[in-house]
């Protein structure tokens, strides 16, 4: 952040917006309310463009997609009506390490001087103050609040404007160096490393880093669930998404049988690692995330992701690496279409012809991200999902955010009817501000994660012509999709569209992917005990 002039007084609002748009973000998302319409008023005079969405919510999720694409993201809405909508997709940010910045209208300054049990905020401090959240942001790749009464947006305080805080405070390199030297020791004594890429590595823009690792070593990677397209999945070195008995089975077998596992920016969470079906032994685990560092058994109070850049310029051993499997990829069969009735599987191999270097591929949570597994991406940061903290819904605004930050590259988003119907209606902004999303609603009549564990009526959802969305909308078109033959058309005339696509794929409620059935298989011994 560059400092300011003392003889520029801005206010508290023009302060705001000034040190958002040096994060680099141009866009905010929200929905308006009376204690925040004065800044609204002033975002609508800035050089930043604001996207109203349906719901806060929405807004939340598009601001955490546009975090994800952008490098951060910002969500305003109105005192707890409105904020109190964004728990849940803030706690999905922080989760999920989504540098995402809340701006929340609140009751007055002067409001609150009348009521004492109000809490009270010094206009004086507001400038040190937005600083030091938006650096923590931006540092930690975590969301922060910054909390704005209405009647503090035009104020001017008094006193000397801050300096910038600086993102991150100088680091002594000498204990790092000799953690860099221990971890390079382990890697070249083993004879079947891996490098399992996670999501921290897309957050903290490391992949060249990690390309470069492995390049220099020979040693294959595989990312997690939430790291998918962390790493370019091209990169003759990735064998595809390692997420225990769910995923791949040669994958599963290379990469349990690993004599050192080199965790890079790996979150170690239940769904992120195959429902608690991953099979790792920790002391033949190398873990280097943003929050530490530890080698087998043994911490080490270093940052780890830190220390990768110097140890991918390291002279390491190179890896013999003729014993690992082919790639998920170059196993995956061409999609000729028929006139059969379209299933999962098919769609799939569908899905991998039709991706490009353009695309980002959004999964919701269910058969949505499960299918997805083996859908190869075309560049590093093409997919995005929630499959952490599995918050249902994410993936149509997400679609917004995304195209907001990249308006060069496609959203394809896959989501299933039950999330469709939470969130889905955020198409029309899509459609308000000329993005060309396309939106895959799997229809298979319910929620078909929960109906392989306990099934019953209350798995069924309403049934939506989803396909006449875009009729309701006035702009766009819809296909409803039930064979192959349909799906190859639909995606045939909505690669050439320039417009909203909404397909309606109609699968058996029975149909899911194999990843989703061995998962279910795995959450239902739980749910059942």
């Amino acid at each position: 952040m560059t400092e300011l002039s003392g003889a520029s007084r801005p206010s508290i609002g023009d302060y705001l917006i000034r040190r958002i748009r040096e994060t680099g973000c141009r866009h905010v998302f929200g929905v308006p309310g009376d204690y925040v319409l004065n800044f609204y008023a002033m975002l609508d005079r800035s050089p930043l463009r604001v996207i109203n969405t349906c719901d806060e919510q929405g807004a939340g999720f598009a601001a955490d997609a546009y975090a994800r694409m952008q490098g951060f993201g910002v969500v305003c809405a109105t005192y707890m009506v409105g904020g109190l909508k964004l728990l849940n997709t803030t706690a999905q940010a922080y989760a999920e390490r989504s540098p995402v910045l809340v701006i929340a209208g609140a009751p007055g300054y002067r409001e609150r001087e009348r009521h004492p049990l109000l809490h009270h905020r010094d206009p004086a401090t507001a400038f040190r103050e937005i600083d030091r959240v938006i650096a923590e942001i931006v540092r930690t790749k975590r969301p922060g609040c910054i909390e704005l009464p209405r009647d503090m947006v035009d104020m001017v305080p008094v006193g000397d404007l801050p300096s910038p805080v600086p993102v991150a405070a100088a680091r002594d390199g000498r204990p790092a160096d000799e953690v860099v030297e221990r971890v390079a020791a382990v890697l070249d004594g083993a004879e079947r490393p891996v490098i399992v890429a996670g999501v921290e590595v897309a957050r903290f823009g490391l992949e060249p880093a990690v390309r470069e690792l492995a390049a220099r070593t020979g040693i294959p990677i595989v990312a997690t669930f939430l790291g998918k397209s962390a790493v370019d999945e091209t990169d003759p070195r990735y064998l595809g998404v390692y997420s225990g008995a769910v995923g791949d089975e040669a994958v599963r077998e290379y990469v349990e049988s690993s004599d050192c596992l080199l965790l890079l920016g790996v979150l170690l969470t239940d769904v992120n690692l195959g429902g608690n079906t991953a099979v790792l032994d920790p002391e033949r685990m190398i873990s280097l995330s943003a929050g530490g560092c530890s080698i087998g058994r043994e911490a080490c109070p270093v940052p780890g992701l830190e220390l990768l850049p110097a140890l991918a310029r390291r002279s390491l051993r190179v890896h013999d690496r003729s014993t690992a499997p082919t790639p998920v990829r170059e196993r995956t069969p061409a999609f000729a279409p028929t006139p059969a009735r379209l299933t999962t599987e098919r769609l799939v191999l569908a899905l991998n012809a039709f991706v490009d270097e353009t695309t980002v591929l959004i999964a919701d949570v269910g058969d949505a991200v499960m299918m997805s597994m083996d859908v190869t991406t075309r560049a590093p940061g093409r997919f995005l999902c929630p499959v952490y903290y599995s918050s249902l819904g994410f993936a149509v605004p997400a679609a917004v955010g995304v195209q907001a930050a990249r308006p060069d590259l496609r959203p394809l988003v896959l989501v299933g009817d039950g999330a469709f119907q939470m969130t889905g209606m955020e198409v029309s902004i899509a459609a308000r501000y000329g993005m060309n999303p396309i939106v895959f609603v799997l229809n298979n009549a319910g929620f078909g994660t929960e109906r392989p564990m306990i099934d019953g009526s209350f798995n069924d959802v309403a049934q939506w012509r989803y396909h006449l969305v875009p009729t309701l909308l006035g702009s766009g078109k819809g296909y409803l999709v039930t064979t192959e033959d349909e799906l190859a058309a639909a995606l045939a005339e909505a690669r050439k569209s320039k417009e909203l696509s909404v397909l309606e794929v109609v699968l058996a409620p029975d149909d899911i992917s194999p990843q989703l059935r061995r998962l279910c298989r795995r959450l239902a011994e739980g749910v059942k005990r």
